[in-house]
């Protein structure tokens, strides 16, 4: 009887690919938007909610070449956002005008459907920009 040794098999180690355009987590990219848009007016709308709105302005303003009409959208998004976290710092709570509750939830739906559009390259180099430009000021620009 000879005795086996078992086949030593490396660790499986996956390899980094780009995926293929149109192919993301939409869960992932889009629910933290979402999500932030139905918290508007409610009592649980915080700090995080306007974060995840601005980062979906943000991103469609790197995005989105000059002249696109989606950039309106999205500065009066960022400009919304700017007004919530201004009254934030003043009163120490997180709340928003009937005004800016439209404009930022009828920005995120269109932003999204705009966001869908692009390809997954654009949207990393945009996020790789707005990380180094945080981590360079330490803020969100508005």
């Amino acid at each position: 009887m000879s005795k086996l040794k078992p086949k030593r098999t490396k660790k499986y180690v996956p390899k980094p690919c780009v995926k293929p355009l149109g192919m993301r987590k939409a869960l992932m990219m889009e629910m933290p938007g979402y999500v932030a848009s139905l918290a508007l007016g409610l009592p649980h709308f915080c700090e995080q909610h306007v974060y995840d709105l601005l980062s979906n302005a943000d991103m469609t303003r790197r995005i989105a070449p000059a002249g696109h009409s989606i950039l309106p959208i999205a500065h009066a998004m960022v400009l919304a956002i700017a007004e919530i976290q201004h009254r934030a710092q003043e009163t120490g709570k997180t709340k928003s005008t009937a005004d800016e509750l439209a404009v930022l939830r009828e920005g995120v739906g269109r932003t999204m459907d705009y966001l869908r559009t692009v390809p997954n390259v654009e949207i990393s180099r945009a996020a790789a920009a707005a990380l180094a430009e945080f981590d360079r000021l330490g803020c969100l620009r508005v």
